[in-house]
């Protein structure tokens, strides 16, 4: 038996964790889209995959094959199904609506709502209209339920591994030049708004239990990853920015690029992942009612 207390506390944490989401998504498009210059940086950082030897190409590749409306639909349903196995019914319908909302934004936004226009700069994709990117979504809309559906004690181990596969989707699909650097980081901020949007309407039925509450800390660890891979990607994309700038671009800098765009792919999803395991920490979603034991009982 748990004993329980209110955790309506930590909705605000997450409701504003979605709304910066929301915005670093928003801010993502217009810079890396609708400028002129940031085009360029995509493009630049796009045509770096050219240091890459032919047998990475091939086992990103082969990564991205992992992703599909098959493994969708069988991951998927096996995170559902975990959390039914717990008997948390509204945790299960959570983790299918953080999955499907997250795909379905995604594709709508990527095809529908949001163009590219033609600024004069050319990359491996054309004029193709590409944030965000769909299998990045996948990846981790994936990894952010199966967060969700497990128990506090094994959030932080199951966040860690679905970064990492969400972190090896997105920098595949740039090796691979099936998307430009800013697609995945969009994807992150979409799966994070939907994800801590979720768990925020579960704030009604959740509890702070001392149990729940014994999981390892590695939102802090994750935290200060992302941010220093993020600061050194933007050291990087900036000394790409100014030898745009120059006219001066080389080998050297175009590598450079593409190894900062990576490392800013890295840095979102870990601080994406930090977020929403230092939000939900110590919190039992949806429990089970003969698990609660009343505060003052």
């Amino acid at each position: 038996m748990m004993v329980a207390s209110p955790a309506g506390s930590r909705r605000p944490v997450l409701l504003g964790l979605a709304g910066v989401a929301v915005a670093a998504f928003w801010v993502i498009y217009v810079i890396s889209v609708r400028t002129r210059w940031g085009q360029r940086l995509d493009a630049t950082a796009l045509s770096g995959r050219g240091a890459l030897r032919p047998r990475t190409i091939d086992a990103a590749a082969q990564l991205l094959t992992t992703i599909s409306v098959a493994s969708l639909v069988l991951v998927g349903g096996l995170i559902v199904l975990i959390a039914l196995a717990r008997r948390r019914p509204l945790l299960s319908l959570g983790a299918a609506v953080v999955i499907a909302g997250s795909v379905v934004t995604s594709e709508v936004l990527k095809h529908l709502v949001l163009s590219r226009p033609d600024l004069g700069i050319n990359d491996a994709l054309g004029h193709v209209a590409s944030y965000p990117s769909g299998h990045t979504t996948v990846a981790f809309s994936l990894a952010v339920a199966a967060l969700l559906v497990v128990p506090s004690r094994w959030r932080a181990t199951v966040g860690v591994l679905g970064s990492l596969y969400a972190i090896g989707i997105g920098v595949a699909v740039i090796a691979t030049a099936n998307h430009r650097p800013s697609d995945p980081i969009g994807a992150v901020m979409v799966v994070t708004a939907w994800g801590a949007t979720v768990a925020a309407g579960l704030q009604t039925v959740s509890v702070s239990t001392a149990r729940e509450g014994r999981g390892p800390i590695a939102s802090p660890v994750l935290a200060v990853g992302g941010a220093t891979l993020l600061a050194i990607a933007f050291v990087g994309l900036a000394g790409t920015a100014v030898a745009i700038r120059a006219d001066r671009l080389g080998t050297v800098e175009v590598t450079g690029a593409f190894a900062g765009a990576c490392a800013a792919i890295v840095g979102a999803v870990l601080i994406a992942t930090a977020a929403l395991l230092g939000a939900l920490r110590g919190v039992s979603l949806d429990p089970p009612l003969d698990e609660l034991v009343p505060a003052d009982f």
